[in-house]
Formats: C-alpha cells, structure tokens, sequence
C-alpha cells in the first residue's frame, strides 16, 4: 500500500488594533521592500502654456526591510517623460519619481496616471497628476 504525503501550507497572520484600526500582517509580506510615497496625487491647479515643460517630484520611501527596486514606471501619456532611481533603495531611503509634461500644446484640463511597479508587497502603485492647461 502507498501513501501520499502532502503539506498543507497555512499563512501565519497577527491581527493587532491600533488607534481603531484592525491590521493584519501576513508572514508573506514579511521580509519584503514597502513602498510609501509622501503623496500620489498631485494637482497642480493652473499651469500657463508658456511654463512647459511642468516637474513635479513624487517622493516615497522604502518602508521595508530589504532593498526596494522599482523595475518600470508606466505613463498614461507621451506628453510625459519620468525619471526615478535605478539603483535598489535601501531600508529607510528616500527617492524620488520625477515627472515632466509637456503642457505646450495641450489646452484644457490634464489628468494624467503613472503606474510604479517595483518588488515591494504593493506591486503597483498608481500615481495622479491633474490640472488645468491655459
């Protein structure tokens, strides 16, 4: 007679209140890069065309416990260029995602996504820049 032998893989978690709030933390998130930007939506109100190129600086840091990589940044736009670091963010870096749109030749109002992927327990984060192009 044969047995198969299998195991049952089971996630650890640890439910804890913090000022009225219920966080759940995964034995799989742990040891992995946590990706935290300072804001992900930025309006820049008016923007005048003359003033093209518009920067707008995305800060975050690396809230982790390993290195964070940020493989790509995907654009919703050709009118944007963006820059951000290519080398790893250590535990408890800052960096910087650097945006530039061409406001040029765009009248009107702008609403414009960036998706950052990276390692982090968040893959994809979702950036916004919005405004009004006169």
């Amino acid at each position: 007679m044969l047995f198969s032998v299998g195991m049952l893989w089971q996630k650890k978690s640890t439910k804890y209140v913090d000022n009225s709030h219920t966080v759940t933390e995964s034995s799989e998130a742990k040891d992995m890069p946590v990706l935290k930007f300072v804001r992900t939506r930025i309006d820049f109100g008016t923007v005048r065309k003359k003033d093209s190129p518009t920067r707008v600086n995305f800060e975050f840091q690396n809230a982790g416990d390993v290195p964070l990589v940020i493989h790509k940044v995907d654009v919703s736009c050709g009118c944007m260029e963006v820059d951000f670091p290519k080398e790893p963010t250590m535990p408890g870096q800052k960096g910087t995602v650097t945006i530039v749109i061409d406001t040029k030749d765009r009248p009107g109002a702008f609403n414009k996504t960036l998706f950052v992927k990276s390692n982090a327990n968040e893959d994809v984060i979702l950036l916004r820049v919005l405004g009004q192009i006169k």
